[in-house]
Formats: C-alpha cells, structure tokens, sequence
C-alpha cells in the first residue's frame, strides 16, 4: 500500500500499488507522482504520473476506484495506453507486406481490448500470408490462387507439409472468430495467434534455408 498527498496538498490516499511499468513505453518504472484529484465520484481517483525514463518522459493517468471489500482505492487502468509494436520477421514480410500490416493492425486491437475484432483481423492478415505465400511459390498461378478459397489453396499449392498442417488449423480457429457458431470450443485467439506465429516460423525457416543452400553450391 502506498500513500499520496493530492488536490493541491489537502488530502491523502491510500492506494493498493504503484504503476510498475509505464503505458506508453512499456518499459518497467518507479513513476513520478504529480498530483491527484478526485473525479465524479468520492470513490473514484485520477493520479497523475509521469514516466522517469530519459527517452519517454510522458506523463499518463492511472485511474484508482475503491475497493469497498479492502477498504483501499485500487488501480484499475492506466491511459493513455500505447500498443506495443509488434515485429515480423523479414523473410515474412518481403513475401507479404500486406500480412504484416494487418497483423500489427490486429494485434493493436487486442491490446486495446478489442478481441472480438482482433480475431477478424488475424484471420484476414493469414489468408493474405498464405495466398502471398504460395503466389511467390507458384508465380504461374497468381490468378487461380486469389481466386480460391484459401483451403482450398492451401491444399492444392502448399508442398511444405509443415505449413500446410499448421495454415490448415489455423485457418480453423480463424473461421471461428468470423461465424456465429464456433466449431472448436476450448479454442481462442490466443491459440489462432499461436498457429499463425508457427506458420510464420516454418515459412522463415523454408526462405533461410532457401537461401543458403543457393549461396553455398
């Protein structure tokens, strides 16, 4: 438990934690404290922060609201909250520059909260890896392979056993997050994301190993 002096140096609180990482950087930080005010409600606390790294120094707002079973104000956001920046591969991205953004556009939706749409998203940025994907594979064939549903691309362009097993089943999960009824209860983003990121891995695996056996004839 911590306690704050705020409105101007007339009133303290007792708070459950500090913030231990700043929602802009995301970096792990002891934040300064600035001031605090009480909001629309006596049990409802806004405290001002600011973060104490050298290359961030914003200042963000931790909302505290009262625990009535602890008797203590709680912390239970912190804004404004900027989406980590999520990295794909290279190997990935020169084959399909459009999957990368949409993943990332996805995975900003998750962090925001938005799960039902970041499940849309996902299942967008895969069909365009895929179909990306076996267009660089099969560059005769661009035309039938946007013209087909991804299973069926999927099975009939895919060689690499491992991406096809691993695309198969995330193709599953990512028609689930699209369908009013899920088929694969149990199931959930999270283990879409995993599929997908597995993918991706066989995929880097496929273009590196590519690569150098053509460097080292």
């Amino acid at each position: 438990m911590e306690q704050l002096l705020i409105s101007g140096g007339k009133e303290y609180i007792t708070v459950d934690v500090l913030p231990d990482f700043c929602p802009i950087c995301h970096f792990g930080v002891t934040p300064n404290f600035i001031t605090g005010l009480r909001c629309d409600a006596r049990e409802n606390v806004d405290v001002l922060y600011v973060c104490p790294k050298t290359n961030c120094k914003r200042m963000f707002i931790a909302s505290y609201r009262m625990d009535i079973l602890k008797g203590i104000l709680s912390l239970r956001s912190l804004l404004p909250w900027t989406p980590k920046t999520v990295a794909v591969v290279q190997e990935v991205t020169d084959i399909s520059p459009q999957f990368s953004e949409i993943y990332k556009q996805a995975s900003q939706a998750e962090s925001y909260g938005l799960g039902e749409i970041a499940g849309v998203g996902f299942r967008k940025s895969l069909e365009y890896l895929i179909k990306d994907y076996c267009t660089a594979q099969n560059p005769g064939k661009e035309e039938d392979i946007k013209k087909r549903p991804i299973a069926q691309v999927i099975e009939a362009f895919v060689s690499n056993e491992n991406v096809k097993q691993c695309a198969k089943r995330a193709i599953w999960l990512g028609n689930d997050e699209t369908h009013y009824v899920r088929k694969w209860e149990g199931k959930d983003v999270k283990d879409l994301k995993l599929l997908i990121q597995i993918t991706v891995n066989w995929i880097q695996q496929e273009v590196i190993t590519k690569k150098l056996l053509e460097d080292m004839q």
